[in-house]
């Protein structure tokens, strides 16, 4: 007799010795299933298979289409849904970043390359076939380059070893598994109250009237005073070069440039900020001769995220952004 057998028989044994009652003991303290064999219900089809999709899944995509590089990748974080063991919840951060590949900047933010992100909420559920993905909540990070609007989408699922397939009306996506780490969905990575307080940047490549290029960049500083009040300051390099490599008279050479320095203080107004230019050091060199003087300018301010959106008067918009703000890919 097997100890675990032998030890529920001796659990069993009665005080008494009358034989049909020791019988009727016997009978009843035999472990389930030793009697008239039963059959045990079979599993719902991919309950365990949910189970399977916990953990990490990367996607990523990169296309090329007029002169512009496109990489899209989702990293996905998934886990079984707190008191619902038919559910499986999850979050994933889809990143899109476009590259100029001829380095012609995007008007949205001035720059040659802008990228998009936004998290995603989801869960998923077994079906007769498979597994249905529901997106229920989003959140995008602010960017002068993104409306930060998405449709939420629900897909069809299918789950094969690493792979994870999902499929919609005109297109499927491969997920692959990275890891089944029991992990906490992730977060934003971006900063939900972004300070404003801090450096700017700014570059620009133009061509002048005569010609010859003009590239412009300056360095901004804001502190701030007072929860309605900024000081600010920045730096200002223009750079004018000949683009056939011809001697600019003014110049004597083939390049010239100069420094601006500018003091301005900041005022807030409702959402936005207003910028006002107090005082200018002008950069000296004879190429200014004819226009040495600087004329003071204002400003609207929105911060997107990372970007620093100024609207001066005349409609002329310029977009700084953060010195850390470089690309990955």
């Amino acid at each position: 007799m097997p100890p675990r057998f032998r030890r529920l028989a001796q659990s069993c044994r009665p005080a008494m010795t009358r034989p049909w009652l020791l019988l009727v003991i016997a009978c009843a303290c035999q472990p389930a299933g030793a009697g008239t064999p039963t059959t045990r219900p079979a599993p719902p089809p991919h309950v365990y298979l949910l189970a399977d999709l916990v953990g990490g899944w990367r996607w990523q995509l990169r296309t090329r289409e007029a002169d512009t590089t496109r990489v899209e990748s989702e990293a996905w974080r998934l886990r079984p849904a707190p008191g619902v063991p038919t559910q499986i919840v999850g979050r994933y951060l889809r990143e899109v970043e476009v590259r100029s590949d001829d380095r012609v900047p995007f008007l949205c933010n001035q720059r040659p390359w802008y990228r998009q992100r936004a998290l995603f909420d989801v869960t998923i559920e077994a079906t007769a076939t498979g597994f249905a993905v529901h997106e229920t909540d989003y959140h995008t990070e602010p960017s002068p380059c993104d409306h930060g609007f998405r449709h939420l989408g629900g897909y069809a699922g299918d789950a094969d070893g690493e792979r994870f397939v999902l499929h919609w009306d005109g297109g499927d996506q491969t997920l692959w598994h990275t890891d089944a780490e029991l992990a906490e969905l992730p977060v934003a990575p971006w900063p939900q109250t972004p300070e404003l307080t801090g450096p700017w940047r700014w570059d620009a490549t133009t061509y002048d009237e005569t010609g010859d290029v003009r590239d412009e960049s300056e360095w901004w500083e804001i502190t701030r005073r007072s929860e309605t009040r900024l000081d600010v300051t920045y730096r200002r390099r223009v750079t004018v070069r000949s683009s056939d490599g011809a001697i600019i008279a003014c110049a004597g050479a083939p390049a010239w440039s100069f420094d601006d320095a500018y003091v301005l203080d900041g005022e807030r107004e409702e959402e936005h900020w207003h910028f006002h230019e107090l005082a200018t050091d002008p950069g000296q060199h004879p190429c200014l001769a004819a226009t040495p003087q600087r004329h003071l300018d204002e400003a609207t301010a929105e911060q997107l995220g990372d970007f620093l959106v100024l609207e001066w008067r005349g409609k002329r918009r310029q977009v700084l952004y953060r010195p850390d703000y470089t690309g990955t890919h």
